[in-house]
Order: structure tokens, then sequence, then C-alpha cells
């Protein structure tokens, strides 16, 4: 499966008069009004991609608006569903598709300017883009235990472990062993690995001819964007969304790649069992290497391995990763890989060997 772009979002100021005729216009496709009166969002473009958030502008930018404007805008449009409103896993691959998307919401900002003279569109600003991956995996044990690996995995300095707190729990249903994320606050990105086919079961999709699904997502924040030259500083117009998405697009695997698979421990990964097998069968007789390399691995399942150089040599000449998996599975391949839809082929087969 190749990588796509599933969503962007983008953002805007309103006047009082403005947010007026929007909400009259739309008074019957309000679907939530916070209970202050402070946000709304609307449903009637939900389905087909356009998601309309508006709440209080921070004082912070109401203060350095020329206008002094109120109210601030979101929209959330996920440029599959504006072709394809009613298909749960479609995916969009190809500039050409997304032309076609961003005429389509084209369509929808003039339907929405005609009734209520709001343009949505104007001083619009890119906030984030989130590029995905799905990767099909032999079940849905498979796929939790990559998450689970990820968690363990993630070591590079500036990268940083979401924690859900309880009240984050009750408040996205966040299931610990089918999702995590991690985010890089310099970067300005943000990471998350979550077992897809439960997200489908929970909204009632037929997944009858799906093993499992692993979802990998990166947000890149309006700062990325920036940093990288991909958008300007000032407005981003609809039409000016080819030419980043096809930048993203063309470049999507390397960034994927250096923002992902690049802060986890690289290798691949064994049973705690082979592993064992494998670095003594590497060691021969050197035993002081042998104990070395596994209280590396030791440290690494605590947490509190240094990136001790000659170490960590022994790994990458292996190609293995100093953590293991659980027994369930004998073989998995490194997040590098995983992301390649490749396997490490001597590893595997050792593996095969010592299962049979």
């Amino acid at each position: 499966m190749c990588e796509f772009i599933h969503t962007f979002s983008a953002k805007t100021l309103l006047s009082a008069k403005e947010k007026d005729a929007l909400t009259s216009a739309y008074r019957n496709d309000i679907f939530y009004i916070s209970t202050d009166n402070k946000r709304f969002i609307f449903c009637k473009y939900a389905k087909n991609g356009l998601r309309i958030n508006i709440e209080y502008t921070d004082p912070k930018k109401k203060r350095y608006d020329t206008g002094h404007r109120e109210f601030e805008i979101e929209l959330i449009i996920t440029p599959a569903k504006l072709l394809y409103p009613n298909e749960a896993i479609k995916k969009l691959y190809t500039i050409e598709e997304y032309k076609l998307a961003f005429k389509k919401l084209e369509e929808i900002f003039e339907e929405i300017r005609l009734a209520s003279g709001v343009s949505l569109w104007n001083e619009t600003k890119i906030q984030r883009v989130d590029i995905t991956k799905d990767i099909s995996t032999e079940s849905d044990a498979y796929s939790r235990e990559v998450i689970r690996l990820a968690k363990l995995s993630l070591h590079k300095t500036g990268y940083h472990l979401w924690i859900p707190s309880q009240e984050d729990v009750d408040k996205t249903g966040w299931e610990e062993e089918n999702s995590t994320m991690f985010f890089n606050h310099n970067e300005e990105i943000l990471a998350k690995l979550y077992n897809k086919l439960m997200d489908l079961k929970d909204k009632d999709y037929d997944i009858s001819d799906i093993k499992g699904l692993l979802r990998f997502e990166l947000t890149l924040k309006r700062g990325f964007l920036k940093n990288h030259g991909l958008i300007q500083r000032g407005n981003n117009h609809i039409y000016e969304l080819s030419e980043l998405f096809s930048i993203l697009l063309d470049n999507a695997e390397g960034i994927m790649q250096k923002y992902i698979a690049g802060p986890m421990w690289s290798g691949n990964f064994l049973s705690k069992k082979l592993q064992k097998k494998y670095i003594k069968r590497y060691c021969k007789t050197r035993a002081a290497k042998y104990k070395k390399m596994m209280d590396y691995c030791d440290d690494c399942k605590k947490g509190i391995a240094s990136c001790d150089g000659k170490v960590t040599d022994y790994f990458a000449e292996l190609q293995l990763s100093p953590l293991h998996t659980s027994k369930e599975f004998a073989y998995i391949p490194s997040f590098a890989r995983l992301l390649e839809g490749s396997e490490n082929d001597k590893i595997k087969k050792y593996a095969e060997q010592k299962t049979r």
C-alpha cells in the first residue's frame, strides 16, 4: 500500500457578523453547541469530507488581527470523502485525484458563499497535513504487538511518547493496546500508530476480508511546512494545495521513514528465545561481548539504555533490534521495513528454521 494524505486542516478568522450569517444560514445543520455558546460544529458537509468548527478567537490572535475579529473557524478536510462520501477506507494516491477533490471542495465553498454570503477560504492558512500509510498484517494480535514494540522502541532525543490521562481515555476512548502516539515539538510533527481494523469495527464497517490493518499517520504541522519551504508565511489559497500535495506525495516515503522509523531502535525483531540464540551465535566464544549485548537488551526494555556506540554497532551489524517480540511472534520486520513493505530474508529464514 502506498502513502496517501488522509486529512488536512486550515484556519481563518470570522467577524461576529460573518459568524451570525453562517450560523443563521445553517441553523438546522449545527450538531453541537457548547453550553456557553462559544463553540459550534457543523454537520452538513461532514459526510462529504468537510468538518467546520467555529469558536471564539484566542485573545492574542484577536489583538493582532487588524479587524479584531471575534471568531476563528477551522476547516478539517478529508480529500477522499470529497469524492467518495460513502466509502470508509477509500484512498487517493495521485495528484490528479487530489485536484478533483479540490475542485469539489471549491464547489462546496461556493455553495456556502451563496447560502450565507461568507467566503470560507479567504485568508485561510494551512495548519496541518496528515501523511498516512496502511499496512496489512496477519492478525489483530500482530498489529497490537507492533504497537507495543513502538512504545518501547522510541528513544531518539526530542521525541516524546504521549501518555494519555484517564480523562483523555474517557473522552476519546483511547485504547492503550490498540494505539500509540509520539511527538517532537521542535520539529512540529506528531506520529500515530493504531489498529485501523478496530477503528473500522467500532464504526460498523464490513471487515470480513481484512485479517489485520495497521495505520501509520504522520501529522506535519504548519511550522514544519513553513520551515521546510513547503508553504509561504502568508495565506495559502486552494489553488496552491496542488503544488503542496504533489511535493508531499513525491516525498512521503522518505518523510515517514525519517520521522516515524528514524526515532525508533532500528533492526528487526525476534522472540526473546531466538534473539538470545542469534546474538550468541554472532558472539561465538566472546562471553564478555555476549553479556554486554544481552545487558543492553535488558536496558532497552527498561527504557534506560544509552546510545553506546560500540554496542549499537553490534546490533546494526546484525540488523537486529535490542528489543524482542512476545513469544507468539518469532519474527517481525523493523519499522523501516514495515513502512517499505519488505522483510529481512536472512533473519526471517532463521526464525522459520528455529520454529519448525
